[in-house]
């Protein structure tokens, strides 16, 4: 067999590797739902750090109240 006749043979068999691979992409359903259901828990990430961000100086607020509440609470028993 000549060097062409397997380079011609090895890239048979790659193309049809390559071409089973992506099929396999193509029909893989669960592959599709783990990528969206990560994509949508990256966008609520996202959302949840801007809204803590724009909160935050209002929620440091709050929370100090609360403290200060506790603190007075437990002191007065």
């Amino acid at each position: 067999m000549s060097w062409m006749e397997q380079g011609s043979l090895v890239a048979a068999q790659l193309q049809a590797g390559w071409h089973s691979g992506i099929a396999r992409l193509r029909g893989g359903r669960a592959a599709q739902s783990t990528v969206e259901y990560a994509l949508v828990g990256a966008l609520v990430v996202i959302a949840a750090a801007g809204a803590l961000t724009l909160l935050g100086g209002e929620l440091t607020s709050v929370f100090t109240n609360i403290s200060k509440t506790l603190g007075a609470a437990s002191a007065g028993r």
